[in-house]
């Protein structure tokens, strides 16, 4: 399972969805934005209106933020 996480410093939705994936053993690649440039950038390549992190990709596919993380466990068995 491919699974990469952007986040930025001081964010608590961001340490849930780590513990989260630690809980689970899933190792996942993090990509810190916590420079404002870099985010505002990642935010509009998303678009989708998407303007929060955690986002979460799974296997190329885009579950969301924590609460989707959670929802995507759930519905596959996991949690």
């Amino acid at each position: 399972m491919n699974i990469k996480m952007y986040t930025k410093d001081q964010c608590v939705w961001c340490d849930r969805a780590k513990a989260l994936l630690g809980e689970h053993d899933l190792e996942y690649l993090e990509v810190d934005l916590s420079d404002d440039v870099k985010r505002q950038e990642f935010y509009q390549e998303v678009g989708e209106n998407i303007a929060t992190v955690p986002q979460v990709y799974i296997n190329e596919e885009r579950i969301g933020g924590y609460k989707e993380l959670v929802k995507w466990f759930t519905t596959n068995g996991k949690e």
